[in-house]
């Protein structure tokens, strides 16, 4: 597969000595000044999430600077556009009250949701799921291999294939890491496990940074194992009191019993029969 080398050097690759066209609607390769109502936002970008502060701190570096490096556009017809590259800079200059945007038109020969993905990588640090779900849509877009898309944007084969492993990981699991509550490390180690798989004290140490990557790998559960008979025990005991239970017990022969209930009206019942 052909890759496009200009892409893996970086945005600075598509722009040059530009000269300024005030208002000019061709497929011209020179500066535009294009009116900001008529620029609106690509969907499918990477990223779904702007940090409010940080827009504010471009916004008000744009209205004393001006915006000094120009948004990439797709035309889309004769009078609107949308964004391949630059939606926090749009952001932020409709926060400075910006009505006109120095702007460039996608070169033909270019991917704009590669360019897109590359300029969110350059310029603030994506969300991982934001950045992993990016790579696996140009993957599925392009039929790239994990070293083909490592060129492009100029990261290793091995991020970009980890990155894409933790799509695979429980949403619970997906959520901590993306708040940054879990590393990589503990993702990798937590692939294939469910919030089930572990204890409340042991998921509250994980949610809490306690719980180390070896912790994860010696004891990818100090697990409280559900014996057969245990199975047993659990329909008998639901049978018996009318709700749904859990049996659980640990190495050490410690455990405990959960009884699911849907509403207070059912609670208020388990407690009279269980006090009967």
């Amino acid at each position: 597969m052909v890759v496009n080398k200009k892409l893996g050097k970086g945005l600075s690759s598509l722009l040059g000595n530009k000269k300024i066209i005030q208002n000019k609607t061709s497929d011209s390769k020179d500066l535009l000044l294009i009116p900001i109502e008529k620029i609106y936002r690509d969907e499918t970008q990477p990223r779904k999430v702007f940090d409010k502060d940080k827009l504010n701190e471009l916004a008000q570096s744009i209205k004393k600077n001006g915006l000094i490096q120009p948004i990439i556009l797709n035309k889309i017809d004769n009078s609107t556009y949308k964004i391949v590259a630059g939606e926090r800079r749009w952001r932020a200059a409709q926060v400075a009250n910006l009505r006109i945007l120095p702007s460039l038109l996608l070169p033909s020969d270019l991917d704009k949701d590669e360019i897109s993905l590359i300029e969110n990588i350059q310029r603030e640090d994506l969300k991982i799921s934001e950045e992993a779900k990016a790579y696996q849509r140009l993957i599925v877009k392009n039929n790239y291999t994990h070293e083909n898309l490592s060129e492009i944007v100029g990261k290793s084969r091995s991020h970009i294939t980890n990155l894409l492993r933790i799509l695979t990981l429980h949403e619970y699991f997906f959520d901590l890491l993306n708040k940054g509550k879990i590393s990589m490390g503990h993702a990798r180690a937590l692939i294939g496990k469910t919030p089930n798989d572990f204890d409340e004290i042991s998921l509250k140490q994980i949610e809490n940074g306690k719980f180390s990557v070896r912790d994860l790998e010696k004891n990818k559960r100090k697990k409280l194992s559900t014996e057969p008979n245990l199975l047993q025990e659990e329909s008998n005991l639901s049978n018996t009191i009318g709700f749904k239970t859990k049996i659980t017990y640990g190495s050490t022969g410690k455990g405990n019993i959960k009884i699911f209930y849907e509403n207070l009206e059912q609670y208020n019942f388990l407690i009279n029969k269980l006090k009967n």
